[in-house]
């Protein structure tokens, strides 16, 4: 591209960017947990109906007596048929007359209960608190909790609709500094929330303004690289989001109150924002917007900050230097226009449907540690590990391996995994399995972001990118409204993430083609007459920049 002559007129590869790189990355290890923090601020511990017999002091040391607690406790809660206390009823009267270990089912059936009227009690052996005791999102209002969730991924949604127009239009770094400003805002006075439905506001608030970020930022930062070094830089950036979610599972082990450890990931949230006011403007933007003089300040300061001399730069080198970037495109296109090329709507709707099932099952997965076992907290920091080296690992087997054999494989090994723990207890291998699976979906949304950027045309690629990862979103948005299956059939929801996994894995094998060592096509007619494989130009393997937005 014309652009990496300034670029490397400026000094590429030194201090700048080093510094550029910092100040995008570091943000992400925070921005980062907040996709998987919910794990813990909304942890659901066991719970009981409040009986005032156990739970009033004074009333319970009246009627005691020679009974133990435990005794007490059967005389007002009744037991399920797996011989455990009942979370969500208890009786209406208790009964003192002896109850023996057989007495559940049919013959509780026959007993007066009635819900939870009273409020529950919470173990608070592991969390002193979360929004679920706060706010009491268990039995008939355990589907709340889910909802939440779904609002954070419809507000990331929302977002990358509007920040990413709001960006072409206003400049990346205009449009950054009040991302940055909302999610400090609005993750901090999450915190602080005294309703529910504030919370939820709250969340949906952070989550758009996340996407503001984590677009902008990334934009700004790829359009200060070379091409060579674009997927280098976008691969840091997801590593980045790996640490996030080791960081918050370190967090979690010194922080049980929700409230405490909302705070301690938003906090530093202010700091990045005024770390953010350094950062300049995409020159590129600003030639292609014709703000030349701008962008000559711009390139300049760089130059200065790499300590290189500028004689050269002036506003007629710079229009004579971006005279392809000025040059306006000949043809327009709309994002439904696939429907008139048969190739392109092929692989844009067997695109869309693997960035999907990806983004499902991976919220799916990962945001459902709980019923993998009792230590959450190495659950996530085990979490975070075997997504940065399945990241870092996909690095550099992509251009040994090839993108479409690195997606397969994955894929259907995932639904393998996620399979065979539908018919495993909970324990160790059935924790080791899943986190399995969700390394092989970190490993194919990694290879997407390379795979799918290459098969999609110059002239299009970043109306229908934007359209495959809005699909993304929708998928992670019904995650956690599939994970309320578990309440009803246990296995059901591992069996329809595998039967996801495997049909996407099918679908990338027998509709989508390889794209290792090949051109990427320029224009849509490149694929539909078959021209990218012979007459396109080569390809560069920089130019395959991987969106951050996939996280």
């Amino acid at each position: 591209m014309a652009f990496e002559d300034l670029l490397l007129e400026v000094g590429n590869k030194q201090r700048f960017h080093i510094l550029l790189l910092l100040s995008v990355a570091i943000p992400l290890t925070f921005i980062g947990s907040h996709f998987l923090l919910e794990n813990f601020t909304a942890f659901v511990p066991e719970h009981r109906c409040w009986v005032q017999l156990l739970d009033n002091s004074s009333v319970f040391l009246n009627v005691s007596g020679n009974l133990n607690f435990s005794s007490l406790l059967k005389l007002a809660i009744p037991l399920d048929s797996n011989g455990k206390l009942e979370r969500c009823r208890r009786f209406f009267w208790p009964q003192w007359q002896p109850l023996g270990p057989n007495v559940t089912g049919q013959n509780l059936s026959q007993l007066e209960m009635e819900p939870c009227v009273d409020g529950w009690v919470y173990d608070k052996s592991i969390f002193t608190s979360s929004i679920v005791t706060e706010w009491d999102l268990v039995c008939d209002f355990r589907t709340l909790k889910s909802l939440s969730q779904s609002i954070f991924f419809g507000g990331i949604l929302v977002g990358y609709l509007t920040w990413g127009h709001l960006s072409d239009r206003f400049g990346r770094r205009q449009m950054l500094l009040p991302s940055h400003f909302l999610v400090a805002v609005s993750s901090t006075g999450a915190a602080f929330a005294q309703s529910f439905p504030v919370y939820c506001c709250l969340r949906f608030l952070l989550g758009s303004s996340i996407s503001g970020v984590m677009l902008c930022g990334g934009i700004l930062l790829t359009e200060w690289s070379t091409s060579q070094r674009r997927a280098m830089m976008a691969v840091i950036l997801s590593l980045c989001v790996s640490v996030g979610y080791q960081f918050l599972g370190v967090l979690s082990y010194g922080i049980q109150e929700w409230r405490k450890l909302q705070l301690a990931v938003s906090a530093p949230c202010f700091a990045f924002l005024l770390i953010s006011w350094w950062m300049p403007e995409s020159a590129t933007w600003l030639t292609v917007h014709k703000k030349h003089n701008d962008a000559l300040k711009v390139l300049r300061k760089v130059a200065q900050i790499n300590g290189v001399k500028e004689e050269t730069l002036n506003v007629q080198a710079l229009r004579s230097t971006m005279e392809m970037e000025l040059t306006p495109a000949q043809t327009h296109y709309t994002i439904w226009d696939f429907v008139r090329f048969p190739v392109l709507r092929t692989r844009v709707l067997c695109m869309s449907f693997a960035s999907f099932t990806t983004g499902m099952l991976f919220y799916g997965l990962s945001l459902d540690l709980q019923n993998l076992g009792s230590n959450i907290q190495m659950l996530q920091i085990l979490l975070g590990v075997s997504t940065f080296l399945s990241r870092l690992g996909v690095l550099f087997l992509m251009n040994h391996l090839g993108r479409q054999t690195i997606s397969v494989a994955c894929l259907l090994l995932a639904g393998l995994l996620i399979l065979a723990t539908a018919l495993l207890p909970q324990g160790i291998l059935r924790a080791a399995l899943t986190m399995l699976g969700i390394s092989c979906i970190v490993a194919s949304i990694s290879t997407f972001g390379i795979h799918f950027t290459e098969l999609l045309p110059t002239e299009v690629r970043t109306t229908y990118r934007g359209f495959i990862l809005t699909v993304d979103r929708f998928g992670a948005m019904l995650a956690p409204i599939l994970n309320m299956l578990r309440n009803n059939i246990a296995v059901m929801l591992q069996i329809i993430f595998a039967i996801l996994a495997i049909t996407a894995g099918l679908v990338v094998f027998f509709f989508l083609p390889e794209t290792k060592n090949q051109p990427m096509p320029d224009t849509i007619n490149d694929i539909e007459c078959g021209h990218s494989k012979e007459e396109g130009r080569p390809r560069e393997e920089g130019d395959a920049a991987v969106k951050i937005s996939q996280f």
